[in-house]
């Protein structure tokens, strides 16, 4: 486990911190990159001195999000019913595939999530040295980036925890160098003990943010709102979906439908946006800025870009490897009639979310429905007509994947809250969240029968209520990184969070493998401890702490 610490960043005068991040410019809206030159190194002794120091460190904890970026899109979609492995998948994508992951794959280092952790300690440890100042540095400010970077840390935990179980927790910086050898002796903490600490600090994270992001003014003095900020920092609606999330993991539902009600008080779902549904993905324009509660941005003009086109394009001239594809399980679940045709009546068929929206066809025209399938959230900048034959829709450019990824958006947490209320004994509200979702896209309600899908009303069992809302986070969700942890949820809810119900996530999975693969993936995923990825070998060796089984 490679873990920065204050004693070992002091030693390297901030070069973790100062010489390798690239700059977000939150006040503007727009990034710029950062050229360091040797009179940039600041030793610690000089730093932080400022409001400005303080914006740096956290800027510079947000900065690593961007790593995993992929491990959320692979490690959330690949292991499920959702995706399936293009013609390019490698070995590491393969073995995800096939439920026969080793501690030699990529996906099992936990570095990146690490190094979110520490960079959040370090700001948290280090930030009351900041002088506070009435126009920019406030102890109302000062708080706030406290609750982001506890919001930081709490969800990079999380991820730890969905994928691995038990995982070291170090939740503080070390300060003594002489004490870093130990650090390979931390033996994994339980899952409870560290999920524990993450609602604790969630909390605090909750009272801390505000609901808006203020930054400095561009040519006076103090700070102003600014609503592209809002979707790229923390904000109490970031925290409430966290908090949602962590606790339907445990199963604690009144607790999750509690969190779910304190983000309503704040926000609520954007609607009417039908076949502008697309543009959540491709542009962001500003009358749906509300529907991101917090994206990871990149900026091919500022020389960041992500690995999205690369897995999922199977266009070569763009840099795709086509190493994921759309299932056709996700396939005819957007579309029934798929690949034959589509239908054009949304009483069974996604018009706004499924062929040309979440997936399409092959490059370079990629409105032929029989053809090598691709996910279309990642690659557009707009909707695809099946019906209009060999006319190319806009793409992004070759090379310059640079999509905002999504941690949270509003569908997100109406779902959730539809999960929560749903466990609850709620079911009329569990049924207004799902309309509300379905309803914003064209969709009948979930009321009115499909011939794909029973209806669900207040009378229906709480668990063909959940097997719709499960349906529906994969219609609206696709490919965002969520579906494998849903499926494990879900599954914990049918059971407990110690004895899920092994039968409910083994179907979901079974459908996307062929029928000679049905009976190896089924046995391996009976144990539930196949359900969490092995320690990497290279971390094992470190730390004779970490057993894999």
């Amino acid at each position: 486990m490679k873990v920065y610490y204050k004693k070992e960043i002091r030693n390297q005068s901030l070069l973790l911190l100062i010489l390798l991040l690239t700059v977000l410019s939150f006040s503007s809206g727009c990034k710029k990159f950062l050229e360091p030159a040797p009179k940039d190194v600041v030793l610690e002794s000089n730093f932080p001195k400022s409001y400005w120091d303080a914006e740096f460190l956290l800027r510079g904890t947000y900065q690593a999000l961007q790593p995993l970026v992929e491990y959320q899109f692979i490690l959330g979609e690949m292991r499920g019913d959702w995706v399936t492995p293009g013609s390019g998948a490698n070995d590491d994508i393969l073995q995800l595939a096939n439920e026969k992951v080793t501690g030699d794959n990529k996906y099992t280092e936990w570095q990146p999530y690490y190094d979110l952790i520490n960079r959040a300690n370090y700001l948290i440890s280090i930030i009351n040295k900041v002088p506070l100042d009435s126009t920019y540095f406030s102890t109302t400010t000062r708080a706030q980036y406290v609750g982001e970077a506890r919001f930081l840390r709490c969800w990079g935990y999380f991820q730890l925890v969905e994928n691995f179980g038990s995982v070291p927790f170090v939740w503080s910086a070390i300060d003594d160098i002489s004490k870093v050898d130990t650090l390979y002796n931390i033996p994994p903490s339980s899952e409870d003990l560290i999920l524990d600490s993450i609602e604790v600090d969630l909390n605090r994270a909750y009272s801390e943010t505000d609901s808006r992001i203020y930054v400095p003014n561009s040519f006076d003095a103090g700070l102003r709102e600014s609503y592209t900020t809002d979707q790229l920092r923390v904000r109490k609606q970031s925290v409430c979906a966290l908090q949602a999330e962590v606790y339907l993991w445990r199963n604690k539902y009144n607790d999750a439908l509690n969190a779910c009600k304190n983000y309503n008080l704040i926000q609520g779902l954007p609607g009417g946006m039908n076949a502008s549904w697309m543009n959540v993905f491709s542009n962001i324009p500003d009358v749906y800025a509300q529907e991101p509660l917090i994206r990871v941005e990149f900026s091919f003009s500022a020389r960041e870009t992500n690995s999205l086109m690369m897995l999922t394009s199977n266009d070569p001239a763009s840099g795709g490897k086509y190493m994921v594809a759309p299932s056709m399980v996700a396939m005819k679940a957007y579309d029934p009639s798929y690949p034959n045709s589509i239908s054009k009546s949304n009483l069974d068929n996604e018009l706004y979310r499924g062929f040309g929206y979440s997936f399409a066809g092959s490059a370079p025209y990629y409105n032929r429905l029989n053809s090598d399938p691709v996910i279309w959230k990642f690659i557009g900048l707009g909707a695809v007509a099946p019906d209009t034959v060999n006319v190319s829709p806009t793409v992004r450019a070759p090379y310059q994947s640079d999509f905002s990824f999504y941690l949270y958006r509003c569908a997100d947490v109406s779902l959730l809250w539809a999960e929560a209320a749903n466990r609850t004994g709620d079911k009329a509200t569990a049924i207004s969240q799902i309309n509300g979702v379905r309803g914003r896209v064209g969709m009948p309600n979930a009321t009115v029968a499909t011939t794909s899908e029973d209806s669900i009303s207040v009378n229906s069992s709480t668990e063909k209520i959940e097997d719709y809302i499960l349906r529906e986070r994969g219609l609206e969700l696709g490919f965002e990184g969520k579906r494998w942890f849903d499926l494990m949820r879900f599954s914990r809810h049918r059971g407990t969070p110690t004895s899920p119900d092994i039968n409910y996530l083994v179907s979901h999975v079974i459908q996307r493998v062929s029928d000679d693969e049905k009976a190896g993936v089924t046995s391996i995923l009976s144990d539930t401890k196949n359900w969490y990825l092995p320690y990497n070998n290279k971390e094992v060796q470190l730390n004779p702490s970490l057993k894999n089984n």
